[in-house]
């Protein structure tokens, strides 16, 4: 075979797998929306999905098209394979958080008797809008009663835990978030003027999401029960 036609058998070859692998990867369903989740809410940042993990009922494998935080509110086991064929269970517990990148491909599937329940986080790929600061009053994070969970390159997240009498100082929110209750009980906010406001209440699985920034700022403090939440937060 001459050294030409080599070439350009070569050549060939080449473009076959250049242009068969993307058509291979694109081929994939997205992870949402499915039977198996319910859209909670959606913003210029957030998609925000509750998914019920049935025991058996495997999604098949799908493509994440955008990153996503996961927070567990009832705990279960999880079996997650591979485009490879290989696997792993997880075993969530209530309160646990996952991060999943933009472009991964995985297939989910139910293993516990009892269904397991999570809230889902799609960050959308639009950046940040970013807030005005006001000087000398302090933004949301990091405050009393919050640990940092971990960080990415676009959102911090946050677990929060509110106790009764325990204040929070005063504070503006200067990023976009949203948030998850494990938790339930009572949330009051005090205005500026130290006057009490509105007063919250929050039960396990209510879901929040901050889409601008506050008029005025307000602190706030416990008054029933230890209500407990998952914050992402954008950066």
């Amino acid at each position: 075979m001459s050294a030409w036609l080599n070439c350009k058998l070569s050549l060939v070859l080449t473009s076959l797998l250049l242009y068969s692998v993307p058509m291979f990867a694109q081929g994939y369903e997205p992870s949402f929306p499915r039977d198996e989740a319910k859209k909670v809410q959606e913003s210029d940042r957030f998609v925000i999905w509750d998914v019920t993990w049935y025991k058996g009922a495997s999604i098949g494998l799908r493509e994440h098209k955008l990153d996503q935080v996961s927070v567990t509110l009832t705990g279960g086991a999880v079996k997650v394979t591979r485009p490879d064929g290989t696997w792993n269970i997880e075993q969530e517990r209530t309160g646990s958080v996952r991060f999943v990148p933009k472009g991964t491909v995985d297939s989910e599937e139910g293993v516990s008797v009892e269904p397991s329940r999570t809230i889902v986080f799609q960050l959308k790929d639009l950046a940040p809008e970013k807030w005005a600061t006001t000087e000398g009053i302090p933004g949301q994070f990091p405050r009393v009663g919050t640990v940092k969970l971990f960080e990415t390159d676009r959102v911090v997240v946050w677990d929060e835990t509110w106790k009764p009498g325990e204040r929070i100082a005063l504070h503006f929110h200067y990023s976009q978030a949203a948030a998850v209750f494990l938790e339930g009980g009572s949330i009051r906010t005090i205005s500026d003027q130290g006057v009490p406001q509105s007063l919250l209440s929050r039960k396990p699985g209510d879901v929040i999401n901050i889409t601008a920034p506050l008029k005025a700022p307000h602190a706030e403090e416990g008054v029933d029960g230890s209500p407990r939440a998952i914050w992402i937060e954008f950066k």
